[in-house]
């Protein structure tokens, strides 16, 4: 081979190599890029500080909910025995008037004949 054809040869060779190592190197830009992307949304997603104290929050802000529950449920009860007091009151007045006679009793039913 003559000089002059093994470096026509040569050429697209190294156009080739250059070329390779052009998209060694982008690749390895981009893989770099990659892993600093990957690395801080893993930072971002286990930052148990904020987690932590937010847990804590919610945990405060519940036990005051619950608090505001237990006090209610206790009026409730309160005021169910109190109605529930007062008609026993009233059917114990109800009862003792209809022993003396004072009220009327009526017999209800028998409509069909």
């Amino acid at each position: 081979m003559k000089p002059l054809q093994l470096g026509l040869s040569l050429i697209p060779v190294a156009i080739i190599v250059i070329a390779l190592i052009g998209w060694v190197v982008t690749l390895r830009g981009n893989i770099d890029a990659a892993i600093g992307s990957i690395e801080e949304l893993q930072r971002s997603q286990y930052d148990e500080t904020n987690l932590v104290e937010r847990v804590q929050e919610l945990d405060i802000e519940m036990a005051g909910k619950m608090a505001d529950v237990i006090t209610r449920q206790a009026v409730l009860e309160n005021e169910m025995r109190q109605i529930m007091s007062d008609h026993q009151g009233f059917a114990d007045v109800l009862y003792e008037l209809g022993e003396s006679g004072l009220i009327e009793r009526r017999e209800y039913g028998n409509y069909g004949d």
